[in-house]
């Protein structure tokens, strides 16, 4: 089994990638999607969240993610005390979800924060999406509804792409049709069926 790192800075079309890779049917594990489900169903993460940010960043039992991104965002410290609490518990739900996949040639993890977090060192092969700054603050402006300056900060707190490219195996870029991305995830692909 080849364990893959899928990772790219906010906007870059690492989600996109990601679909593309699941219709060539390889498994693919979402980190940023599983962390918020675990932030609403794992008890003692959610206590622990409220513990360090208050009662308010849980609306009838249910995390109000803007207001935490409002918190955290504003302060590198508390988001390096949330990636504390959820990414041992991110970690757990991944190693239990390669082992109910593990007849699988190849698996596939999603992380924004794949190397800042050194979840890196635990994959086989690491894939980078790289993007325009222009163009990944135009995708967050309309998904999100964020303005400039939020976004920005956002870009501000990951590691640069260049700093993000010396531990990439595979680089996808992300900076024309959709038909061309899929193209190039196609080849990323039968170069990683190869090497399994």
């Amino acid at each position: 089994m080849v364990k893959v790192g899928l990772t790219g800075g906010i906007g870059s079309g690492k989600t996109t990638v990601s679909n593309f890779i699941l219709d060539y049917g390889i498994p693919v594990y979402n980190s940023d999607s599983k962390g918020k489900t675990l932030m609403n169903t794992n008890l003692k993460l959610k206590n622990d969240i409220i513990s360090i940010f208050g009662e308010s960043v849980y609306e009838n039992g249910i995390l109000n993610t803007n207001l935490l991104s409002h918190i955290v965002f504003s302060d590198p410290k508390k988001i390096e005390q949330l990636n504390n609490l959820v990414h041992p518990k991110v970690a757990e739900n991944f190693n239990q979800w390669i082992w109910e996949n593990n007849n699988q040639p190849i698996l596939v993890k999603e992380a924004a924060i794949l190397i800042e977090s050194r979840a890196y060192l635990n994959m086989d092969k690491i894939v980078l999406v790289v993007s325009e700054k222009s163009t990944r603050i135009n995708r967050v402006s309309k998904r999100d509804n964020s303005d400039l300056m939020s976004i920005e900060k956002r870009i501000n707190l990951q590691l640069k792409d260049n700093e993000k490219i010396k531990y990439a195996d595979y680089i996808i870029e992300n900076n024309s049709t959709l038909e061309h991305l899929k193209l190039e995830v196609l080849k990323v692909v039968n170069k990683i069926r190869e090497v399994n």
